[in-house]
């Protein structure tokens, strides 16, 4: 696919989420990519919250800049643009294997009327915004001047800051170094916002040194570094590409390094090649204030910049945000999670040995009327239906515990905001589930004694804020195997988190609808008239435990989900140990109680068999990752 057409897709898809109803939400929640309150920093007027941020050139419609906004940026940086748009004559070519972007139109894009109707239906973008200005190509000192000062004019009450790009003019005789700092000094003179200058690295510095000396007697905030390495066109003669990407990024760290030589109070933005968290730590050693990414984007995925936050966080003092201290109630918040843990195995073990054995417990056989084996007697395979929805509920409760216990050990006790979230998210639809069978006449004492007892748990453990974003562990500065190997791991354990939670969905609709799918009739042999007929209250508490067990599914799924999400990081051990710990429970009841019973048709068991081959190759791709001790 032609890089423009594949940017444009990609760029509409996430542009058309982030503009439906909760899509912003959505884009958040997935990544839980908002940097951490430590990265600010400020420039002038203008707080950024990490100094992270998107460079122009990415997104020059605009298309997507809602969406950007949550990937755990401190800026963007939205063109260029000029008055009138400018049209490209040329292509984008991706270069994988080298892992560049050459463009052969450095300064396409629609114009400013189209920028400003992209701005005016963009709301909710809470993070500065900056232009990158250009003029036409060759035009001359006044003409460029009078244009820039139009496009601020317009653009002043949106932006935070502006860049002005000195590609279009690079070279021309009538540019001198006078006619440089004229041009600067009018456009200082139009706005108090912050003024950078925007130069490509590829400069010498007997053509750079002009330039910048110019931009500093005119009284600009500093400079970009920016738009890559000029190259010859190998398809075309006598014509040049800009080039961004791996090529650009040793020759940008070196011209931030020497520009911080020459102008050493400049506010300077590295940008070029920033492909891992390393690239942009260097930037920032080489005398960078800020970087940019751009072709980092593209090759390493939505996650660098979540990345790059980490890194630089990690390499800074400790310190944690003041937290709010609440006293104890009898133990430390971290103490009632693994409490509830705990309550949830237990609870779950002592299902499983009823399920295991007699099935049914007193106050069943006194709803129903029936004894264990007038229901045996009724239909020889009734017994073993229940018992297979019993163990399998059984089984996703100790997984459940097994999660909270976790969590709590290692991430409540460490005051990490995101364990927190997750017992709050799963345990909410964990405990509400149990309203899905209210209205069936049939009051489980065993679910209602074991909510009773742990939902004070639950509210115990949340008692205390978790404002802790990350541990302390070594950052994870390079794009190595161990790193591409977990991608793959973390994709199917979100898939498997998804499953899960879809699964539970569908099974508490059937358990509060229908109540069964073919299969289970063909395996009782009888029709679900049939056995409305043997006994009307028996349906009822087959579709109590089947709506207690979709409901205990989504509560799983959801804590599966988010810590795939949000918990995967180099080092973090107890996450591998979670996940398979969790699953053994979860998979071993689900699939075994099914041929324990002799319910093994290959299309109801189809999905667990496919959850478990994915669980297991998950498990083997994040090992390295999650337990590799790290020198």
């Amino acid at each position: 696919m032609p890089p423009e057409r594949a940017r444009s897709i990609t760029l509409k898809s996430i542009g058309t989420l982030a503009k439906i109803p909760g899509g912003p939400s959505i884009i958040e929640w997935m990544g839980h990519m908002e940097p951490p309150s430590q990265l600010s920093k400020t420039m002038g007027p203008v707080t950024f919250p990490t100094p992270v941020g998107l460079g122009a050139g990415l997104d020059t419609e605009c298309i997507a800049i809602q969406a950007l906004s949550k990937f755990g940026f401190g800026f963007l940086e939205l063109g260029p643009v000029s008055k009138e748009p400018i049209v490209s004559h040329g292509t984008v070519q991706r270069d994988i294997t080298a892992m560049n972007i050459h463009y052969s139109g450095h300064l396409v894009n629609n114009g400013i009327y189209s920028l400003l109707r992209r701005l005016t239906g963009s709301a909710g973008i809470k993070i500065p915004i900056g232009v990158r200005l250009a003029c036409q190509p060759e035009t001359s000192l006044r003409e460029a001047t009078e244009e820039l000062q139009e496009l601020i004019g317009k653009l002043e009450h949106i932006c935070s800051f502006f860049t002005i790009d000195t590609r279009a003019n690079l070279g021309q005789p009538e540019w001198s170094h006078t006619a440089w700092k004229e041009h600067f000094s009018c456009l200082r003179s139009q706005t108090d916002l912050p003024l950078l200058l925007a130069i490509p690295p590829s400069l010498s510095e007997t053509e750079a040194l002009p330039i910048l000396t110019s931009a500093k007697e005119a009284g600009l905030n500093g400079l970009v570094v920016a738009g890559g390495i000029i190259q010859e066109d190998s398809s075309c003669a006598n014509t040049f590409v800009y080039t961004t990407g791996r090529s650009s990024h040793k020759q940008a760290v070196k011209f931030v390094s020497w520009t911080r030589e020459q102008w050493p109070d400049a506010l300077i933005i590295g940008s070029g090649g920033v492909l891992e968290p390393q690239d942009a730590l260097t930037f920032l050693a080489a005398g960078a204030d800020f970087v940019q990414l751009h072709s980092g984007l593209v090759y390493s995925g939505p996650g660098l910049p979540k990345r790059i936050n980490e890194a630089i966080l990690q390499t800074q003092p400790a310190t944690n945000p003041p937290q709010e201290k609440r006293p104890a109630f009898l133990f430390p918040s971290w103490v009632w999670g693994i409490l509830l843990g705990l309550g949830m195995m237990i609870g779950g073990a002592l299902a499983l040995l009823v399920a295991a054995t007699t099935v049914v417990l007193p106050y069943d056989e006194r709803f129903l009327g029936m004894s264990a084996n007038q229901l045996a007697f009724l239909n020889a395979q009734i017994l073993s239906f229940m018992s297979h929805d019993r163990v399998s509920l059984a089984g996703t409760m100790i997984s459940i515990g097994i999660l909270y216990s976790q969590l709590a050990y290692h991430g409540l006790r460490k005051e990490l905001h995101w364990t927190r979230t997750i017992l709050l998210v799963s345990g909410a639809v964990g405990f509400s589930s149990i309203f899905l069978f209210i209205g069936y006449g049939y009051f489980d004492y065993l679910h209602a004694i074991l909510a009773l007892v742990l939902f004070p748990m639950f509210l115990l453990a949340l008692r205390t804020p978790a404002k802790v974003h990350l541990t302390r562990l070594p950052p994870q500065l390079h794009n190595d195997r161990d790193w591409r190997m977990a991608l793959w791991g973390q994709l199917l354990f979100v898939i498997i988190g998804f499953g899960l939670t879809g699964a539970g969905i569908i099974i508490s609709i059937i358990g509060v609808t229908g109540v069964f799918v073919p299969s289970d009739l063909v395996f009782l042999c009888v029709s679900a008239d049939t056995l409305q007929s043997y006994n009307e209250r028996l349906i009822p508490v087959i579709a109590h435990d089947r709506a207690g067990f979709g409901g205990a599914l989504v509560s799983n799924g959801l804590a599966v989900l988010l810590i795939s999400l949000w918990g995967i990081r180099r080092g973090e051990a107890w996450i591998w140990w979670t996940l398979f710990l969790a699953g053994i429970p979860g998979f071993v009841s689900g699939i075994g109680i099914h041929f324990t019973v002799g319910y093994v048709d290959f299309i109801h068991l189809l999905p667990a068999y496919v959850a478990v081959l994915i669980f297991l190759i998950a498990l083997v791709l994040l090992k390295p990752y999650l337990c590799r001790t790290i020198e």
